[in-house]
């Protein structure tokens, strides 16, 4: 008996020595992923606006080539709309072309559920991408019309309720009763004339024509005043700055769904075209020897200051088909996630592959080409949405059939504290980083990544995939909250930030 203590305690010895001097960050246990790695596609269109192909049809080929989830954000409204002085908003020119509001959200959400069930290894998750505001310059008269900002893009996720697409704040959805009272102060002033209007015609001889005339007047002008628009904003006065977006932003999050800002460095926002005015201005035209079309200019040019001009975003579309300066060591994300860390901002953005797919080719370009991977606790909607306003997910892009993979990217603190894309971590060890990357279909290519931590490059991997490498940060700032980021030199791969504050000693 006494043996068996005696060995007892030499064994209780011998892991007491081993705990105490070795250091603390090297005695994690790499242990099973909680997640999994789901593969998605986001903003994609179906012919409930302008794509090529049925959301049935979207779901078969997504399916087909690897993917679980798919995110379909048709167009809400495709809508330019231009008022001739003085009744802007009854003598108007407007082109709207089909979106989800033709024939109603009720019909996209049906044909999403329907599509569901036919589905059920598929996860369909409803959107819409929107454009919230344009404003304009310029006259018909000089035909000289720009359409200024009207390709700013905000991208809507996980609104499953009608009602909140057919009042989402734009300038030309359906009559809302929000804003009225911020509208109706401009329209009451104009009911003094119109009930001076009833009284003088209520009188006998001379008085009823001046009557009628006050009463049609400010009709017309109560009319076209609308103070049941649904935005605050009007396409007439300018600039708004960053607020009719905002007004968007929060709307949705009031609602629970999600919104990235879409393509904010997109080259195809500066163009122009011509368009044929309605026949029925056509005689007035005639008579004054103008042109039956008009050309109208569009101009919106990149906007990557929105990133950190907005606020209450759940993200921004990382990768996509144009190249993209923001994702930079030290540009407008790295500044956004830094305000995040200093406490000036309540949520962190993060970052998704767009595909802005309208069809399968198009441009060059095949369904499956700008994925994005969520790492998931569970295989459904729930599932994806969580991991996407946690940041649990990383961008790619490749070719529809072969892409990067960040199989695993984590960070290591005191005690094998394990955390992932999105989370937070404290450590009194100096951060260990690990992350590996391959293809999909196993292939070995040659790739150089970057380590970025607050905004700087702090490494620089280089080497053939699959790539398996271990960083220890051991000039971490002390006691201030920061983030790691990983990049790859041709923007084909980008990670979600994982944010850590190193305190040695504590």
């Amino acid at each position: 008996m006494s043996k068996f203590i005696k060995s007892s305690y030499k064994i209780v010895g011998l892991v007491l020595f081993i705990l105490i001097v070795s250091p603390p960050v090297w005695s994690y246990q790499e242990g099973q992923e909680i997640y999994t790695a789901v593969p998605g596609l986001i903003d994609l269109r179906s012919t409930f606006s302008d794509g090529s192909h049925s959301i049935e049809e979207l779901v078969r080929m997504a399916q087909k080539r690897g993917f679980k989830a798919v995110f379909i954000n048709d167009h809400d409204r495709i809508a330019l709309s231009y008022g001739f002085p003085p009744f802007r908003n009854i003598l108007r020119f407007k082109k709207e072309d089909p979106s989800i509001m033709t024939n109603g959200p009720k019909e996209f959400l049906s044909e999403i559920s329907r599509i569901s069930a036919q589905y059920p290894d598929m996860i369909i998750i409803p959107g819409c991408e929107t454009s919230a505001y344009y404003y304009l310059t310029g006259s018909w008269l000089n035909n000289d019309i720009t359409v200024h900002e009207y390709d700013r893009k905000i991208l809507i996720m996980d609104l499953d309720n009608q009602d909140d697409y057919s009042s989402i704040p734009n300038l030309h959805n359906q009559m809302s009763l929000k804003y009225t009272r911020q509208h109706l102060p401009k329209t009451i002033i104009f009911l003094i004339p119109f009930v001076m209007g009833i009284m003088l015609f209520r009188w006998n001889g001379f008085f009823r024509l001046p009557g009628s005339a006050l009463i049609i007047i400010s009709l017309i002008v109560i009319i076209d005043s609308n103070p049941f628009r649904s935005s605050l904003f009007d396409q007439y006065n300018g600039d708004q700055g960053i607020a009719p977006y905002q007004e968007l932003i929060d709307y949705v999050d009031q609602r629970g769904g999600v919104c990235f800002w879409n393509y904010p460095e997109q080259r195809s926002g500066i163009r122009s075209h011509e368009t044929n005015l309605p026949p029925i201005f056509s005689p007035f035209l005639d008579v004054m020897g103008l042109s039956r079309s008009i050309e109208i200019n569009v101009n919106t040019p990149p906007y990557p200051q929105v990133l950190f001009e907005s606020q209450g975003y759940t993200g921004f579309a990382a990768i996509y088909g144009d190249n993209i300066t923001a994702t930079d060591p030290g540009r407008e994300w790295d500044r956004v996630l830094t305000e995040y860390c200093k406490g000036k901002r309540k949520k962190a953005a993060w970052g998704i592959s767009a595909a802005d797919f309208h069809g399968d080719g198009r441009l060059g370009i095949k369904l499956g080409a700008f994925p994005t991977t969520f790492f998931v606790k569970e295989l459904s909607k729930k599932g994806i949405m969580e991991a996407i306003k946690n940041g649990r997910m990383y961008c790619s892009r490749g070719d529809s059939d072969v892409w990067p993979c960040l199989n695993s990217f984590n960070i290591y603190g005191t005690d094998g504290q394990k955390a992932y894309m999105g989370d937070t971590v404290s450590t009194s060890s100096a951060p260990v980083i690990k992350f590996k990357i391959a293809y999909n279909t196993g292939i070995s290519k040659h790739i150089t990544v970057h380590l970025i931590r607050g905004g700087e490059t702090i490494h620089t991997f280089k080497g053939d995939t699959p790539l398996d490498e271990e960083y220890v940060d051991t000039d971490a700032p002390l006691a201030e909250k920061t983030f790691y980021r990983l990049i790859d030199s041709r923007k084909h791969l980008t990670s979600n930030p994982i944010f850590v504050t190193y305190s040695p000693g504590r």
